[in-house]
């Protein structure tokens, strides 16, 4: 099924989607309580529509010490202690829409916000701050981008393109160009949104994702320049093409925010912490050309089936990066360091030799100069993102006994996998190092991922329903989304993915990658009609984890860890929302001997400690 984000809430039936589809590509969908603007030309319509969202959240829980132990994950735990406010954010969303004759148009949306709980940070220890500011680790602060995206004031533009449709030789023909999002397959939640054919389509916004559980995938799509091509050659049979000319990587919530999954990555993480006093500084990112993504579907529709079959292919670059560490200093064999000499040329000792038969030495000048080794400096690492992943999919959707049932398989060719950090070596190094690549090595990728890459399978189950009123509840809105993920081959660097034996063979190794993942998301929302005059109570519960195993593919999932929220929802004259919810979050961890954490089970399992209350007012105007 295609579906369009400027459609509002809910998966109608498949019929009804495939229309409302077709209608929000032609311009002829309006946002919810949006405004029509008398323009005194009857073919001529505009729409504004603002969206006023606060958000008040506190701390539930406490610290967990053996987080704060671990210095590359601890910044935004250390930001906020229990009690102190987490969120204290006013957004503002507009939309606008102009049509002319229902055949063409223009959509412009932005986004505007500003947080005040991010005025005043609690975290005190330089030791382990992973921002720099004026050279040195600095506690307490978060880097231009991180401050923009979580306390601002900022905001950015989100749609801006126009539409038109137009009749080509009979056939309907729908064309949009600009920054919009037209995600295509069964996607319901957020694990489908990585498990399904439209990964990579666009960006995700993950911060939002995690700060709340059990969205849906259509808000976590991120606009994208695009061409998008819709025809209509049969009443049973669309044809769908794409091409894009831009490329974001995913949005994860930054370095000394709230949910802070690493502390490193991406924009936020200036320096990764290696050892007492020893950091390694982040360097330019290996990111692909904003060109070169495309894809092809094609929808069908027959009478018999009562439903709409999908096909589609795509080739698209990763969103998620993997890391390469390249160290300017390392302990190797005397024999392998050259004696003192030009530091520049590498090679120099950097102490005396050890009764093991190693030492010190200056491997790699590029990644530090001797200054910086001096002043703690260790080496460098790099995020990189894979390019030129191919996926084929089938997708179906049709309602069985009063239930929206959207079902899909897709195969992943050279996707790539989860892999450790990929060390960047002198070559005899490198050869004796498994998964690590010499610096030519390296350089022969063009920027290209280091890791693993493989091809894998994914599925997708998801299920709408609703339940009548019953003595416990005026009706009930339920969502539930099952996928699965296996991996097939391995085809690039299998001594770096977390599927090895090599890897899976240390108990430490939690998140070692399983042949099979399963993962199960729900949403249930009882709701009770008018309990005051003008006043729909509803009781919104969400929970979502792995079931089986640990996901081959970055933000897969992983068994045993997941989140959950549960509240309360009050509809007030059907334009004002007042909800209070907890939302909370699990997963294990491995340790060190000193009691730090040391291997988490995936992202969930980093933010098992920030469970939190939020309190949110929205209202559209």
């Amino acid at each position: 099924m295609l579906r369009l984000l400027i459609t509002s809430s809910g998966r109608p039936t498949p019929v009804a989607a495939a229309a409302a589809a077709a209608l929000a590509l032609l311009g002829a969908a309006a946002p919810a309580y949006a405004i029509e603007i008398d323009t005194g030309n009857a073919d001529l319509s505009l729409r504004w529509d603002n969206t006023l969202r606060y958000n008040l959240g506190v701390r539930t829980q406490a610290q967990d010490a053996a987080m704060l132990a671990n210095p590359n994950y601890d910044d935004g735990d250390r930001d906020f202690s229990k009690g102190k406010l987490v969120a204290n954010r006013l957004d503002l969303l507009s939309e606008a829409d102009i049509v002319w004759q229902k055949k063409i148009g223009a959509r412009v949306s932005a986004a505007a916000w500003v947080d005040g709980a991010y005025s005043n940070l609690s975290n005190t220890n330089n030791a382990t701050a992973n921002t720099v500011v004026n050279g040195v680790p600095a506690a307490g602060v978060m880097s231009p981008y991180a401050k923009r995206y979580a306390q601002g004031p900022s905001g950015e533009f989100l749609d801006a393109f126009v539409f038109a449709n137009v009749d080509l030789g009979g056939t309907p023909l729908s064309v949009r160009a600009g920054k919009h999002t037209v995600f295509w397959g069964e996607s319901l939640l957020g694990g489908g949104a990585i498990q399904g054919i439209s990964y990579g389509q666009y960006s995700l916004d993950l911060w939002k994702a995690l700060s709340t559980p059990g969205i849906e995938a259509k808000e976590l799509f991120r606009p994208r320049n695009s061409l998008t091509m819709q025809a209509q050659p049969t009443p049973e049979l669309s044809l769908s093409a794409q091409t894009f000319f831009d490329w974001e990587s995913v949005r994860y919530p930054e370095s000394g925010s709230y949910l802070t999954v690493n502390d490193a990555l991406l924009h936020g993480g200036d320096t990764l912490v290696a050892g007492p006093n020893q950091r390694l500084l982040q360097g330019a990112a290996g990111e692909p050309k904003k060109t070169g993504d495309f894809g092809l579907s094609a929808r069908w529709s027959p009478d018999w089936l009562d439903g709409t079959a999908g096909l589609y292919l795509r080739r698209t670059a990763d969103i998620q990066p993997q890391l390469s560490v390249t160290p300017a200093a390392a302990a190797v064999p005397l024999a392998a360091c050259r004696p003192p000499g030009p530091v520049t040329s590498g090679g120099a000792y950097l102490g005396a030799p050890q009764s093991n038969g190693t030492i010190s030495c200056y491997i790699n000048p590029s990644a530090a100069s001797l200054a910086q080794l001096m002043h703690g400096v260790v080496g460098q690492y790099n995020a990189y993102y894979g390019r030129d992943i191919d996926i084929y999919g089938l997708s179906l959707s049709k309602d069985i006994v009063g239930v929206s049932v959207g079902a899909e398989l897709s195969y992943r060719k050279n996707m790539p996998l989860q892999s450790i950090p990929v060390s960047v070596l002198p070559a005899p190094l490198a050869a004796a190092t498994p998964g690590a690549l010499s610096p030519a090595q390296l350089a022969a990728l063009n920027g290209d991922a280091p890791g693993a890459r493989g091809n894998t399978l994914h599925g997708v189950l998801s299920l709408i329903g609703i339940v009548s009123k019953t003595a416990l509840f005026d009706t009930v809105n339920w969502q539930a989304e099952t996928v699965w993920n296996r991996w097939l081959s391995v085809t690039q660097n299998a001594a770096a993915f977390k599927g090895s034996d090599a890897y899976r063979s240390n108990p430490a190794n939690v998140d070692a990658v399983t042949k099979d993942y399963v993962g199960l998301g729900v949403n249930i929302t009882p709701t009770w009609f008018q309990v005051l005059p003008s006043v729909d109570l509803s009781m919104p519960l969400s929970w979502s984890g792995g079931i089986v195993g640990n996901s081959a593919v970055l933000s897969g999932g992983n068994k045993g860890a997941g989140s959950y929220s549960a509240g309360l929802s009050a509809d007030i004259q059907q334009k004002y929302n007042v909800a209070l919810r907890y939302v909370g979050f699990y997963g294990g961890y491995s340790t060190t001997a000193s009691g730090a954490m040391n291997v988490p089970n995936g992202t969930n399992a980093v933010l098992s400690d920030r469970g939190h209350v939020l309190l949110t007012f929205k209202t559209t105007f």
